[in-house]
């Protein structure tokens, strides 16, 4: 099986909990999902680039309609998602990435790589493989250097030697509809998880989305780790050692 995942962060810098999270898909079906976002956007007149910041009162319902159409797909496990929260008052870049924040960041997405994604879905001594593409991010960090350390991880901690990750690469989300319904998720679990929904000037619209979600995924709420045993959408509070 050859999967693709495609990932994307939320709330990076400037609030406390930030979220990396990725929607993983044979690639087999990746056909079908296109197929079906393209009756989306000419059922709803949507055709610009959907993302969790252009949430608004006016398009509520449509941003809905969007995110039926992805548990669609979720819930006959064509595609599941996997996310990671981190809590970056708990980071400490100095002593654990030698004071590089690039290099701390995409040690999470290895944690969320390999753990939510190369450890569940490659089953050992089988052919499976991985292609990720993360949503493009100006970066000096090597994503060569990430593939590596992935494949050993593999290896080290699953005892699995066929280096399934066979290549990570970056593209722009305006190119990819999962990565725009993966940027939606993402921002609705930020927007929770940092009490956004708390306030009285949040905007109604976003309330509404991520009420909707949380409840579309079987969850009370975005905030909490999901249920044990859950496979096809999952949140995972890191807790940092």
């Amino acid at each position: 099986m050859v999967y693709n995942i495609y990932c994307d962060e939320s709330r990076q810098s400037k609030d406390r909990y930030m979220v990396l999270g990725g929607i993983i898909i044979p690639q087999h079906n990746i056909a079908e999902f296109n197929a079906t976002m393209q009756n989306f956007r000419i059922e709803q007149n949507m055709h610009a680039e959907l993302k969790w910041t252009k949430v608004s009162n006016q398009k509520v319902s449509e941003y809905k309609r969007f995110v039926d159409y992805f548990f669609a797909l979720n819930n006959t496990d064509k595609l599941h998602f996997h996310s990671i929260v981190i809590d970056n008052h708990k980071v400490e870049h100095k002593r654990f990435s030698k004071g590089n924040k690039e290099l701390g960041f995409y040690k999470f997405y290895y944690q969320l790589l390999l753990y939510s994604f190369g450890k569940i879905y490659c089953r050992n001594r089988e052919d499976d493989r991985f292609i990720v593409i993360l949503d493009y991010r100006n970066t000096t960090y090597s994503l060569n250097t990430l593939k590596v350390v992935l494949n050993r991880g593999m290896k080290k901690k699953f005892s699995n030697s066929t280096n399934p990750f066979v290549a990570i690469e970056p593209r722009d989300s305006k190119e990819s509809e999962i990565i725009q319904i993966n940027d939606i998720i993402l921002g609705a679990i930020g927007f929770q998880k940092n009490g956004y929904h708390l306030l009285a000037h949040a905007r109604q619209a976003k309330k509404d989305l991520a009420n909707y979600i949380a409840s579309e995924a079987g969850m009370d709420n975005l905030c909490k780790n999901s249920p044990w045993g859950k496979k096809r959408f999952t949140i995972w509070n890191f807790k940092l050692k």
